[in-house]
């Protein structure tokens, strides 16, 4: 692995995105300068360059010329963009014969607390991942932020809930987003028919618990997945958290979780918690 560095380091929580895409830049930095913003962190912006196999590092390294242009280009984009939330953010070009994991080995050297990536730039091309997939994805070093969606123009979210570590990680994307761009929060509790009342009780104890009290409850009845993709038509973005271990394992292998909520045109932010990992731990040194 070989590495151009740029920016400074602060204390404070990291949070690492992946750029790959300019495409995809500008919402993977809006959603990662909010969370740096509400939790006092900073952001660290990597470019990571898959070198085929039968390419060294060290002769991909002796002749970057074109790629240190394209990649100062991503990374400029990316430190531009992050001035809007006025937190401190880091730079990084990193070569390796890898894909998707050398995005979990960059989150573990960079002691990350969060990384945010584009759903798209899960399919990085050469890289051998097959062997160890599942065993990177069922270790995970820190909290991940998947998107499945280009662009970010940000007024309301969704966050569907039924509890869960990862369901506490889609609150406080929800809250890091309201409090840091005004984004209005709807969340969302699918019940059978009959239990709506119980329903709601539910739900207004999540959200009270959660910081969310000032949210929009919505109680519906129906299929998860097809309530999900019908209701998540109605906001700028659904925020998701994984109901089991091992979502991330199956996002890079190409199949979400959820096929209807992969075919809606609303962005859609899939997270997914350490379930070893307490918030606790996260902000007071459980690494």
């Amino acid at each position: 692995m070989f590495e151009t560095t740029n920016g400074s380091r602060d204390e404070g929580p990291t949070v690492m995105v992946a750029v790959s895409n300019p495409h995809t830049e500008s919402a993977l930095i809006t959603l990662a300068g909010a969370i740096a913003r509400h939790e006092g962190g900073r952001v660290l912006a990597t470019h990571i360059v898959t070198v085929p196999d039968q390419t060294s590092l060290e002769k991909a390294a002796e002749d970057r010329t074109g790629l240190d242009e394209s990649s100062e280009e991503l990374l400029a984009a990316a430190a531009a963009d992050a001035e809007a939330f006025y937190v401190p953010i880091e730079t990084k070009t990193i070569l390796s014969h890898r894909g998707i994991e050398e995005v979990f080995d960059a989150a573990r050297t960079n002691d990350a607390d969060t990384v945010v990536m584009g759903y798209g730039g899960t399919r990085f091309a050469g890289g051998r991942v097959e062997g160890s997939l599942d065993e990177l994805t069922h270790d995970l070093p820190c909290d991940f932020l998947v998107l499945d969606g280009q662009r970010l123009d940000l007024s309301d979210v969704l966050v569907p809930t039924a509890g869960g570590p990862s369901s506490d990680l889609s609150a406080e994307v929800a809250r890091a987003l309201r409090d840091a761009v005004g984004v209005d929060v709807s969340l969302l509790y699918v019940v059978e028919l009959g239990e709506e009342e119980s329903g709601r009780e539910f739900l207004t104890g999540w959200a009270d618990g959660h910081g969310l009290g000032d949210a929009d409850l919505r109680i519906e009845t129906g299929g998860v997945e097809e309530t999900i993709g019908r209701v998540g038509e109605e906001y700028s973005l659904v925020i998701i958290g994984a109901t089991e271990r091992g979502l991330l394992s199956r996002i890079v292998r190409g199949s979400l979780a959820f096929e209807t909520i992969e075919n809606l045109d609303t962005p859609v932010l899939l997270a997914e918690r350490p379930s070893a990992r307490s918030l606790w731990e996260r902000l007071f040194g459980g690494r």
